[in-house]
């Protein structure tokens, strides 16, 4: 399940810089983790489990940016998972000790040799690593990933690798993830995640167009500006404030039945009635009920809204 932070982390998260060589020696997976979704889970399953029969101290080894971020700034690219829900998903799978890379011009600039043996054995005393089925790192332009086998001789260790996880014979990655998002197929990227897709924020202060149809809503902006946000619809959530989690439903883009062209997030919890601006909200996407339409009339807006309502409690009491 995703996290809304408010508590800290408990497992061991390193700055790599600040670690000297580790006298244990390690069991090391590498990946940016985007979504921590099922090919992740079995990674880190994996990982585990081979640190069980080995003995080696289990790490994975994650980075502060993605690395496109870096290396495509103009190209803006939106993430699964934010840092801290990152953390807080591996800590739920178990992972103990997390070592934080800082990505930037000089770490994509190092081959993947220089970064194992920099990194992964200069720090962290790999012995063994464990890649995923598409794995790689390094930089592409001093592409060596094919030499790892000849630095693991060199360096005493053995190099592992996990198959893919399949759902309807493809393989999942974030980058999928991502794009079903973006089309809106809810239930495909909630299956492949593990978990429905989270957005934590805070509530601020809209036009209130919601509060005089009868239907208030929060008006929540995401924490993180880089936090991808599915395509504009209507949606059916599952949303927690104060520890209690309540059915509501969304409309996420423009309001155009009031002229309003700005995309946002304004979500309606049922059987709720409290002021909350200011306060943190977690919304938790269960399906898409419908396309954003230009009505004729706020009643029948309104209308729509107490069908839509329906909607939303069957699917997430579902």
């Amino acid at each position: 399940m995703y996290f809304c932070i408010f508590f800290a982390i408990l497992m061991n998260v390193f700055n790599i810089d600040n670690i000297s060589v580790l006298d244990a020696k390690t069991v090391v997976t590498v990946g940016m983790f985007d979504g921590v979704h099922l090919g992740h889970r079995q990674l880190i399953s994996h990982l585990l489990a081979l640190s069980a029969t080995t003995g080696l101290t289990p790490f994975v080894v994650t980075f502060d940016r993605h690395p496109r971020q870096v290396l495509d700034p103009s190209s803006p690219l939106s993430l699964l998972s934010t840092r801290d829900e990152r953390l807080a998903l591996l800590e739920s799978c178990g992972v103990p000790n997390v070592a934080m890379v800082h990505f930037d011009k000089d770490t994509a600039s190092l081959s993947a040799c220089d970064f194992a043996a920099r990194f992964l054995c200069g720090r962290l005393n790999m012995r063994m690593l464990l890649l995923g089925y598409d794995n790689s790192f390094g930089s592409r332009r001093n592409n060596d990933f094919a030499q790892l086998p000849q630095l693991a001789a060199s360096e005493n260790f053995d190099i592992r690798n996990d198959e893919a996880v399949l759902m309807d014979g493809i393989d999942i990655s974030s980058t999928k993830i991502r794009r079903l998002l973006q089309q809106g197929d809810i239930r495909r990227a909630n299956a492949m995640l593990g978990a429905p897709y989270s957005v934590c924020g805070t509530v601020a202060h809209g036009r209130h167009i919601g509060t005089s149809l009868g239907f208030p809503t929060a008006n929540l902006q995401p924490d993180d500006p880089s936090k991808l946000l599915p395509a504009a619809g209507v949606y059916a959530l599952r949303a927690t404030i104060g520890g209690k989690a309540y059915v509501a439903m969304a409309n996420l883009g423009t309001q155009p039945t009031f002229h309003q062209n700005h995309n946002e997030l304004e979500v309606h919890l049922l059987d709720f009635n409290e002021d909350i601006y200011g306060f943190r909200l977690q919304v938790e996407f269960v399906d898409r009920i419908r396309d954003i339409r230009t009505f004729a009339s706020p009643d029948e807006l309104v209308a729509q809204l107490h069908v839509d309502r329906e909607t939303a409690i069957s699917i997430v009491n579902k």
